[in-house]
């Protein structure tokens, strides 16, 4: 083992401070000063000496320095043992410095003159020997003066750069891609690498430089299967996920038809609008033309002229602060028509004249129901079913059909109002989606026994809520009677659901419970009819999976909700409601006829 002191170490493992190379009585002036003097001592002896750890008073002033070789090092041991501090060197002193990174380097007055040979144009083979010339023991190397002519020109490079970005590029790099992405249908794609990073994206999944094509194709697949499997991702999410600051009631029948990316961006032009007063003057238009989206004051228009707008119109808006509106020849229309008229038909016109004018004035009254005084009649609560014991050829006759709606005596005027009102105060409304709360007429709770699957089907089939049980043979023999085929379509869950059909008490268990989404296609099959399945997870809509339109005189659409999540309602929809999604049974299964 090498050391500094060669043969300088006592018999007693002491070291003789008076022969060490490192004693000195000399007052060093500064740090540098001292690490200078300890690396040229040892450089004559063939190490290299760096700086481990020092530390400095506020007043600038060393405390102390400790210095190590650059090869040195605590060695951790795995296990715990005593420490042993050893100054002596575990390696043999450098024979040639020039294979040292550390003492290749170049000092600060190396440097300078470097910079003033560079600028002369001199060659680095040059420059090395004016080096060495200069400093007998600098072991700088041709590639040493290379790297640093590189570091030279880098460092000039950077007031260029800097140049280019305070007096360019802050300024006008976001015109220059506003220029196009501003005015040209790219849905938000803003970069135009899209072929490099697909490149790169097959190189990784290749691993290799060279490879056969079919190799080459696979990966090509697994890529393409890859992207859509995010796709689908994000679509599920953009259906099932719902951000807080998207609780908008502009976005209530957005919700669950667009990506969540999209309504981010129209939420930014809803703020953009509302902070600013935009019109086709000064909104841009951007949104519109690079995305398709409807723009800040698109919206604005929407928001302001009817709540209920359901389509979004890309047509080009045009400003109607200059236009010119006249209504003379609507005037003069009227008055054509109005001399035609009898004298009842005149008096008619008049007053509905005055009641736009001075509706104040109006002679229309407010319109008033007459409540049904009748006392109703009690409910039974007993759990037995009046049906337990009855056979299957009393069950096999169809009940009498009667309305779903419970009738009331109501006089000619009905305040729609006040139906609307108490419509959207139900209970049961904040279960059933949003979308569909401006097409309810009608929700009808149902008696919650186990049953309430069955007999809201039987409500909205007209027989009543007491028949539940004809409906639940109803179904039963529809699933035996095409017990093999309805196997091919019900891969997984028959025997669950043909023991949840085989039922006949009250109240049920949870295994006799409706089995959704199976028993939605037998309820279509059977009886014929379009059902619409509700829940605030996801909205189902049924079709018959063998019979088409031809086997109908008229579609019969039937509602039920499932709310609370272990209870089922009947739930009546008027006029062009949103379709609810289809389900994966009849697009997998269905017979050719049946699309119409």
């Amino acid at each position: 083992m090498s050391n500094f002191y060669g043969s300088n170490l006592n018999e007693g493992n002491e070291i003789s401070m008076a022969t060490s190379p490192f004693f000195t009585d000399r007052v060093f002036e500064s740090r540098e000063e001292l690490r200078q003097w300890v690396q040229n001592t040892t450089f004559s002896l063939g190490y290299i000496i760096v700086t481990r750890r020092s530390k400095a008073k506020e007043n600038g002033v060393v405390s102390y320095i400790t210095l190590i070789c650059y090869r040195g090092g605590e060695y951790k041991f795995k296990e715990s043992s005593k420490k042993v501090i050893c100054d002596q060197h575990n390696h043999p002193p450098a024979q040639h410095m020039e294979g040292h990174a550390y003492a290749r380097r170049l000092k600060e007055n190396e440097k300078k003159l470097l910079v003033d040979l560079t600028s002369k144009n001199v060659t680095p083979r040059d420059i090395l020997s004016a080096l060495k010339e200069q400093n007998e023991n600098n072991v700088s190397t041709l590639k040493t003066i290379y790297n640093a002519r590189q570091k030279l020109r880098l460092s000039q490079n950077v007031s260029v750069l800097k140049y280019l970005d305070q007096v360019w590029l802050s300024k006008y790099k976001e015109m220059f891609v506003s220029g196009w992405i501003d005015r040209h249908l790219n849905f938000g794609e803003q970069t135009t690498n899209r072929v490099q990073s697909q490149h790169a994206k097959l190189k990784k999944y290749l691993c290799a430089k060279n490879s056969s094509l079919e190799k080459f194709v696979g990966c090509i697949d697994q890529i393409v299967k890859s992207q859509l499997t995010s796709i689908y991702e994000s679509f599920e999410n953009s259906r099932i996920v719902l951000k807080h600051r998207h609780n908008l009631p502009c976005f209530r029948l957005l919700r669950g038809f667009m990506t969540l990316k999209a309504q981010d961006i129209l939420e930014g032009e809803l703020q953009r609008s509302s902070r600013h007063q935009l019109d086709s003057s000064n909104c841009g238009c951007k949104l519109r033309h690079s995305c398709g989206l409807p723009c800040a004051c698109m919206l604005s228009v929407y928001l302001n002229s009817d709540v209920f707008w359901r389509k979004f119109d890309l047509s080009l808006s045009t400003s109607v602060e200059n236009e010119d509106i006249c209504c003379d020849g609507e005037l003069q229309m009227f008055k054509e028509n109005f001399t035609k008229q009898s004298k009842v038909e005149i008096k008619s016109l008049l007053r509905k004249l005055r009641d736009i004018f001075q509706p104040s004035k109006t002679l229309i009254k407010e319109p008033t129901i007459q409540k049904n005084t009748q006392a109703l009649r009690r409910r039974s609560h007993s759990t037995t079913s009046k049906f337990v014991g009855l056979d299957l050829v009393e069950l096999n006759k169809e009940p009498a059909r009667h309305s779903s709606c419970p009738s009331e005596q109501v006089s000619n005027f009905i305040d729609l109002n006040q139906m609307l009102e108490s419509c959207d105060t139900h209970p049961l409304m904040k279960e059933i989606p949003d979308m569909f709360h401006p097409y309810i007429t009608h929700v009808q709770d149902i008696r919650g026994d186990g049953n309430c699957g069955f007999r809201a089907i039987s409500v909205c089939l007209g027989y009543g809520e007491d028949q539940w049980l004809y409906v639940r043979h109803q179904l039963l023999d529809e699933l035996l009677s095409s017990y093999d085929v309805y196997a091919r379509v019900f891969t997984n869950g028959i025997d669950e659901l043909r023991n949840s059909l085989c039922f006949s008490k009250c109240p049920a268990p949870a295994e006799h419970w409706m089995v959704m989404p199976m028993t939605g296609v037998l309820i279509a099959n059977r009886f014929g009819v379009i059902l619409n399945y509700l829940t605030k997870r996801g909205d189902i809509t049924f079709f018959p999976l063998w019979r088409g339109p031809e086997h109908f005189q008229y579609h019969h659409t039937i509602t039920i909700a499932h709310v609370y999540d272990n209870h089922n309602v009947m739930v009546q929809l008027e006029g062009d409601y949103p379709m609810s999604t289809i389900l994966a049974y009849w697009i997998c299964h269905r017979a050719p006829f049946t699309a119409g």
